[in-house]
């Protein structure tokens, strides 16, 4: 980049000197409206190329911006970086940190006043914690692929512990990166979160501090959400409930990229920002009007289909509820435990049920094991359900549940639920289009933001379970929009572990789990799959 930003800084209501890197556009005259972006990535990493190694640069094309008349700030968060404080990662204080720092660079005299903000990831986890906060000068959020609900989201999905992204990120993106920067672990206290996330196992009042989830209702200034499939794990869930939440003029996109790698490539892609997100910024922050608010109000990629629909809502207000049951008949499709079926019509009166123990003796890394060429099997040691091949093409996009009746000889149950699209034909691979997690004991549900098709579970407290007796439980599943050809299938896998091979980053801390458990699946407890469909 041919421009040398300088610094600025300003003394926040914490008390925190707080420090940014400005740019403006070579030989600018005149005020700019400001993007700004804010992460503990540290702001002197910006000579670092956006590549997979880097996972945490997630800026975006800043000399793009530029050269469309923008200014681009660079924020350090408190406690990392060249900011002065304690790290207290996505904290209402921190936002208020970026809240302050918005109003500062709006009344400088390079500045219009017009506060926009930018970024992916965390730059997006920002944008969220800002926006809650309610900054005068800043008139709009363009959030690319970031969550708004830490708790739920991915520090403890359904209840269960992340271990793998937890640890790549807090250490391999922040910890270590400050250390070669010569910037102490303990300085800004960042040694101490990973202690403080692990002692808050309930969505209590410390994690809900990291949720602007909880206060998204409030801000009604123009969002623009943009999730990516390939980030289901980590981000997604965020992207449409945020869009929900917000309640001023509001778009909803959700992109094509199918990994963590690609999101990252396409935030980087300047087709992408000069088609998408560069009108948004005009829109709100120059005054063009150039239609950008004529788009419809939730487009979306139908992976399988390789294109992008649209619709006036999410769900989709057309999209109907189509039940699978569980069913102790073997498919004939798959080498699993039990190669069980999904079934279109309800299960007869007879007892049926699957049962299986754990830790399986053939796992080996997580639940994959290999077969005898060294290629991974990532089904053969866990439970599944099959359906018969589809007799025409159908689209299932919108939200969906997982209701299983399950007991267990243990007091406690993790369930990790995935949802493959089979193909009918060809070499193809089963791809995951959805995926849930639950902790049985932290079944209970917030009737208030509880749908038929999305359980909101509560998280506030463990409930044991009885050993042996049977209880209904309601497995939230990740949005999802696929289309399932002719003669394709679709497949459940149901585990209390996963995989460091298929998961990760996002993979979970097993803990000390030995026991049996039992799925039902009979007239008595109808175990079900409901997934949303749009008509074709």
């Amino acid at each position: 980049m041919a421009v040398t930003p300088f610094e600025t800084e300003v003394r926040t209501r914490a008390g925190d000197l707080v420090r940014a890197d400005v740019y403006l556009p070579e030989g600018a005259s005149g005020p700019l409206p400001v993007l700004l972006g804010a992460s503990p990535y540290q702001k002197s990493l910006r000579r670092l190329p956006p590549h997979p190694i880097f996972p945490f640069t997630e800026y975006g094309p800043i000399q793009f911006y530029l050269d469309h008349g923008y200014a681009y700030v660079a924020m350090d968060l408190p406690g990392t970086g060249r900011s002065e404080g304690t790290w207290d990662p996505v904290s209402r204080q921190e936002g208020e940190a970026v809240h302050d720092m918005v109003e500062h660079v709006a009344a400088q005299d390079w500045a219009t006043g017009a506060v926009g903000m930018i970024g992916m990831s965390h730059y997006c986890w920002s944008q969220w914690n800002a926006a809650r906060t309610r900054p005068p000068h800043l008139k709009t959020i363009v959030a690319y692929d970031g969550a708004t609900d830490m708790y739920r989201d991915w520090m403890y999905h359904g209840g269960i512990p992340t271990q793998g992204f937890f640890s790549s990120w807090l250490f391999g993106s922040v910890l270590m990166q400050h250390q070669l920067n010569g910037i102490d672990f303990h300085t800004g206290g960042k040694d101490q979160f990973v202690y403080d996330a692990l002692s808050h196992p309930f969505d209590d009042e410390w994690q809900q501090r990291r949720s602007p989830f909880w206060e998204l209702d409030q801000v009604d200034i123009p969002v623009f959400s943009i999730g990516v499939w390939g980030k289901a794990s980590l981000h997604l869930r965020g992207n449409f409930t945020g869009y929900e939440r917000v309640t001023g003029p509001k778009q909803l996109l959700v992109a094509h990229p199918d990994s963590f790698a690609g999101a990252q490539r396409y935030f980087f892609d300047e087709d992408f920002h000069r088609t998408e997100l560069l009108p948004w910024y005009d829109r709100h922050l120059k005054g063009v009007d150039n239609g950008v608010m004529d788009r419809p109000a939730v487009r979306y990629y139908v992976n399988n289909e390789d294109t992008y629909r649209s619709a006036a809502a999410w769900p989709p207000p057309d999209a109907q509820t189509t039940a699978f049951y569980l069913s102790g008949d073997h498919s004939g499709t798959v080498t699993s435990l039990n190669d069980g079926s999904l079934t279109s019509s309800p299960p007869t009166a007879e007892p049926d049920s699957t049962s299986w123990s754990y830790p399986d003796p053939q796992w080996t890394a997580g639940v994959t094991v290999f077969d005898t060429d060294g290629r991974p099997d990532h089904t053969a040691r866990v439970t599944t359900f099959t359906s018969e091949p589809m007799d025409r093409d159908r689209e299932f996009t919108g939200q969906g549940v997982l209701t299983l009746h399950a007991s267990t000889d243990q007091r406690d149950l993790d369930l990790m639920v995935s949802v493959y699209l089979v193909p009918g034909s060809g070499t193809a691979r089963p791809t995951r289009v959805s995926q849930g997690w639950l902790r049985a004991s932290q079944r209970a549900e917030v009737p208030e933001l509880t749908s038929p098709l999305r359980p909101f579970h509560a998280h506030t407290r463990a409930e044991p379970l009885t050993p042996g007796t049977v209880y209904e439980l309601r497995v939230e599943l990740l949005p999802m929009s696929f289309l399932v050809r002719r003669g394709d299938r679709i497949r459940l896998a149901i585990s209390n572990h996963d995989s460091p091979i298929a998961d990760a980053p996002m993979t979970h801390f097993y803990g000390q789990k030995v026991g049996t458990d039992t799925y039902h699946h009979d007239d008595a407890h109808p175990s079900t799959l409901r997934l949303q469909e749009r008509p074709r």
